[in-house]
């Protein structure tokens, strides 16, 4: 089964990685026809808390236009195109489709999404702050960049699998506020728990993909394929 911290990105495409997109500034808000500049603005501070520009640039390549190689010991994930270009980008979607694709973990024709794209965390983000971030991606400069097919090894290759995983470790719903904590706990709680999908990377995993909620944070290894590098 595939794992999950494995394929969240290799958390992230591993800490090099992210360093090196994290150092590129996201692109500010465009005019785009009729947007609503507040909720636009809105969406850029929440991709930034989702560190979207991570995992959707590949090194040296246009911002959110996908590409970037994530090496697993299953073979290797390419990250999708997010820009707003209607042929290999999400110029197409609707406010729906994002929203579906966070909520539930499937893509707009209904197909399963492996987990490196971190929609177990995702879940927990509100409509409206989904609807914030596809206000922000569909201002951002379109890339005519094809997604590049994933390359995995059998049976991984088999999505059918990722049924599997969803029924172990996957429990779609929206974040809950706990009524006995602060407002900024909540939201604390909120970030972390969902769009800052801090446990990918901060919980051990057992050989399932799976998680201990009573070991939350406490740190882990990421088996991301030895010797490889992003492409």
């Amino acid at each position: 089964m595939l794992n999950r911290a494995t394929l969240s990105g290799c958390a992230g495409a591993v800490l090099g990685w992210f360093v090196a997109a994290a150092g590129q500034a996201l692109p500010g808000p465009a005019r785009a026809e009729g947007a609503d500049p507040v909720l636009v603005k809105q969406g850029e501070y929440l991709a930034r808390a989702g560190d979207c520009v991570a995992c959707h640039t590949k090194p040296g390549g246009k911002l959110f236009a996908g590409g970037r190689a994530m090496p697993t010991p299953f073979g290797t994930l390419y990250s999708t195109n997010i820009t707003p270009d209607p042929d290999t980008g999400i110029g197409k979607w609707t406010p729906d489709g994002l929203y579906n694709l966070m909520h539930s973990g499937r893509s707009r024709d209904g197909g399963l999404i492996y987990p490196a794209m971190p929609f177990a965390s995702y879940t927990k983000v509100t409509r409206a702050d989904s609807d914030a971030i596809f206000a922000y991606l569909r201002s951002v400069p379109p890339v005519r960049a094809p997604n590049k097919p994933h390359d995995l090894s059998f049976p991984y290759n088999n999505r059918a699998l990722i049924l599997g995983w969803r029924t172990l470790f996957f429990t779609e719903g929206e974040y809950k506020p706990d009524p006995s904590k602060s407002e900024d706990w909540n939201r604390g709680a909120y970030l972390v728990q969902g769009l800052g999908h801090c446990s990918m990377c901060h919980t051990p995993i057992n050989a399932l993909g799976g998680s201990s909620e009573s070991q939350a944070f406490e740190g882990g290894l990421i088996p991301c394929k030895i010797g490889t590098r992003p492409r």
